[in-house]
């Protein structure tokens, strides 16, 4: 199995430890790394430091270097390391103060390059692997856990391992990236996606590039474990791009953000909890009302996504059963009698069974009348088994902090004020929602007429012929129509008096370009030039679809204090697909920089539109943008450009085109259908069906990194009535390899569909696209006796090689080299 290339900084086989610092490595090195590390201690005056280096010469590679010294003698180091430069190096921040640091940066970023060696810093923190024993830092090592974190600061990373250690919070790894060109913050978060030892990742930054690396590589890794990240710089001019569209791309990137110091670890304790809420909906319950006075306040000031949970009659007729005579249990959940384990319990298990509950979250003070650690022991058995989520909270140091240590230990979060409860829940079911936004893509609709794109290509090309880089009205209005906007230029007199009587507000739909993230859509307060507030939320970044339409209406500021008690549902739907459009005008024309629609007034039967304004880039943009990749968006589109429509020898139609989330069911479905044998030569394994994870790897594919075709056709739906329903009857897709460059592909074909070509119509196109995504080179392993794919692969050019590690098994490759 290939090894991560970013292995060789936290997996590394061998050490050259140069230092002229006492490092905690020194007195605990690893025993796997005894025998491989070379020590240069560079300890004396600056004039010795020849005679220390002769005296440990370097006759083979070390997999990573790790360098603590004096500014000035980082050219002895690095001439030192020219014997056998390492394949990594970590610069660690040394104890005193660099008079030139851009210098010495530049210096070591352009040895490394010249050296072809990967760079982590200069002035890094250094990286800890807990679970190895390995601390390539000068702090003290973290305990061994499950979470990653990974910092832009220095500084900031320290404070986080100083919380871990204080709160017995294990972490997987802990590594800060420095300051010159080297490492780059998406490939760190790439390598943690796929570390078997971490469950969550934390990322702090502050200065942003490269939008589409990194919402990709946070893309990939929330796909697979929660990623909490905190940014610093929200108010700070200077910073490159716009706060507003990075909270935009988080989103979409299915991860969670944090504005606080504190909400990071509340946000990290919550996430540990196995279960996720499906909704906004809470239940509290306490026992006494001031607390869940207070809990209350917090949660529905502080957050718009959580909501006063509503009790069924029969939920609250068995509360009042359990708590008895003068509780309250109409949310929040009052036991004026002391509470009891028992009934605490008792009433956990009812809520879990309220279909109008997502979360619990109980709050306790000290009660003189209570037996408090009962009363926590009885909720540790209970909370961490819980198809719900429970978030506890206890407040009071004296007694109540060693009882939230029980709680904690028991995989059951606990918090200490309503605060930072409320920041972990929040982050909890902004979790779940991001990952309902993560999951969406644009799916073209073929029964709908399509929209003429070569009819807006000639409209743009013929204006930038005439240097022009401003449509007319009339031009926006045409530009639209050819994407079948359903507008109305002006007012209708139907709808004219029906919107001054009712007096709805002016709407507007704006794009621009963000210099990190591309365009993006804003939804808002139209008539007028209004600055986008703060705390607004009615921006996304395209490609959108109807959910992700629908979405960002309602999350707007617009919606949520004025629209939703005016806009009927007929007017909602037109105005999502006006979204649509302007999504899909986004993605097909990379030269528009700017389109505002505005004022949008909303009518009886009509969107009617007053004034239209698009402006162009001042470069031409390329016509076809699938073609160099959508280079203009961060997020890559779903690949329409590769659905074909066939029809096999016998007449019978079929599909060719990308995989989407939803195949997930049928992807399953076409797995099961494999006889053993097939199932046996694409995985070498007996298996029936795929895992979870595995289904959820193939399905969600990342359509900037990777791709997964699926051969698609109809057939009759016994469960409904015969009516024809589409299945899956070939998959072929490519997973990226861990060095970054080359990739892993797979086929199989249905066993009632092999023999008429499909496996060379997908591979064919496979190949094509992997040589267009820039990859090196694919590879795949094949039984030795599946002769049928071994032909059909040397056939399409590939290289059938034997297999170094099994003899049973053949390496069939290609370099596009």
């Amino acid at each position: 199995m290939l090894r991560h290339r970013l292995a060789s900084f936290f997996e590394p086989k061998s050490l050259v430890i140069i230092t002229d610092t006492d490092l905690p490595i020194l007195s605990a090195l690893p025993a796997s790394l005894g025998n491989a590390t070379t020590l240069v201690q560079l300890y004396g005056e600056q004039e010795s430091i020849p005679t220390i280096f002769e005296q440990y010469p370097l006759s083979e590679q070390k997999e990573l270097a790790v360098v603590c010294v004096n500014p000035s003698k980082l050219n002895e180091v690095l001439a030192y390391l020219e014997q056998s430069p390492p394949k990594a190096m970590l610069m660690l921040a040394p104890n005193t103060i660099d008079m030139e640091p851009k210098e010495s940066k530049q210096l070591i970023y352009e040895w490394s390059k010249k050296h072809n060696v990967m760079l982590l810093g200069s002035r890094s923190f250094g990286i800890q692997r807990p679970h190895l024993n390995l601390n390539l830092s000068r702090s003290s090592a973290a305990k061994s856990g499950k979470i990653a974190v990974v910092s832009q600061s220095r500084m900031l990373v320290m404070s986080i391992l100083d919380w871990a250690l204080d709160t017995n919070i294990g972490l997987s790894a802990v590594v800060s990236l420095g300051e010159a060109n080297g490492i780059t913050l998406p490939e760190v978060i790439e390598y943690f996606a796929g570390d078997p030892r971490t469950d969550s990742i934390v990322v702090y930054l502050d200065k942003l590039s490269q939008g589409r690396e990194l919402i990709s590589s946070i893309r990939t890794a929330s796909s697979v474990k929660p990623v909490v990240v905190l940014r610093a710089g929200r108010t700070d001019s200077d910073l490159k791009g716009s706060d507003q569209v990075f909270d935009a791309a988080l989103r979409r990137s299915g991860a969670v953000r944090v504005p606080y110091f504190v909400d990071l670890f509340s946000s990290l304790k919550a996430l540990t909890h196995k279960r996720r809420p499906k909704g906004g909906n809470i239940a509290v319950i306490a026992n006494g009302r001031a607390q869940a006075q207070l809990m209350l306040d917090e949660m529905l000031s502080s957050s718009q996504i959580m909501k006063r949970a509503v009790f069924s009659q029969e939920t609250m007729t068995q509360l009042t059963q359990i708590l008895g005579a003068g509780c309250l249990v109409n949310n929040p959940i009052i036991a004026y009698e002391p509470i009891t384990g028992e009934k605490l319990v008792e009433c956990l298990k009812v809520l879990q069974s309220d279909p109008n509950v997502d979360a619990i979250m109980p709050i306790l003070a000290p009660d003189d009348a209570s037996d408090m650690p009962e009363v926590v022991n009885s909720l540790v058995s209970f909370a961490p088994r819980s198809s719900k989520p429970i978030l506890n909270t206890l407040i009071g140091e004296y007694l109540m902090k060693p009882l939230r240590r029980i709680i904690d230990q028991s995989g059951s979060p606990s918090f200490r004020t309503p605060e930072t409860a409320i920041s972990g829940m929040s982050a909890l079911i902004s979790y779940h929602y991001n990952q309902q936004l993560l999951q969406q893509i644009r799916i073209p609709l073929f029964d709908i007429e399509a929209a003429q794109t070569q009819a807006g290509i000639d409209l743009i090309n013929g204006l930038r012929m005439q240097q022009r880089r401003e449509l007319s009205k009339e031009e926006c209005y045409q530009l639209l129509k050819f994407y079948h906007a359903d507008i109305h230029w002006g007012v209708d007199k139907e709808d004219e008096q029906y919107s001054v009587d009712d007096d709805i507000p002016a709407l507007r739909i704006l794009v621009k370009r963000d210099p990190i993230f591309g365009p993006w859509i804003y939804f808002g307060e139209g008539g007028h030039e209004v600055k986008i507030p703060v705390d607004d939320q009615g921006l996304d970044l395209p490609p959108l679809n109807s959910y992700l339409a629908a979405q960002l209406i309602e999350r707007s500021r617009l919606y949520r204090q004025e629209l939703q008690i005016y806009i009927e549902p007929p007017i909602f739907t037109k105005l999502q697909k006006l979204l649509e459009v302007v999504s899909d005008l986004v993605k097909d024309f990379p030269g528009i920089e700017e389109l505002e629609i505005n004022p949008i007034v909303i009518g009886y039967r009509h969107l009617n539109v007053h004034d239209i304004r698009i402006q162009l880039t001042s470069q031409t943009m390329p016509d076809k943008p699938f073609q160099s990749g959508y280079e203009h968006m961060a997020i890559y589109p779903y690949p329409g450009y590769l659905i074909e429509h066939h029809t096999f020898k016998d007449g019978r139609e079929w599909t060719l085109r990308p995989i989407r989330p939803e195949d997930a069911e049928q992807m399953q479905e076409f797995i099961r259908s494999l006889s053993a044998e097939s199932r046996y030569m694409r995985f070498v394994s007996m298996m029936k069906e795929l895992t979870p994870k595995m289904l959820t790897r193939y399905t969600y594919v990342d359509y900037h990194r990777e791709l997964a075709l699926v051969a698609t056709t109809m057939v009759p739906n016994p469960e409904n009535r015969g009516l024809p329903k589409e299945i899956i009857i070939g998959l072929a897709h490519y997973l990226r390899n861990s060095d970054g460059v080359g990739a892993e592909y797979a086929l199989v074909i249905g066993d009632d569909w092999q023999g008429r070509g499909l496996g060379r119509k997908l591979m064919s196109t496979l190949l094509e696209e992997a040589k267009n995504q820039g990859l090196e080179y694919i590879e795949g392993v094949v039984l030795t006796n599946n002769k049928p794919m071994l032909g059909l692969m040397t056939g399409l050019g590939l290289t059938n090689d034997p297999d170094p590690e099994d003899p049973a098994m053949r390496r069939v490759w290609m370099s596009f080299k």
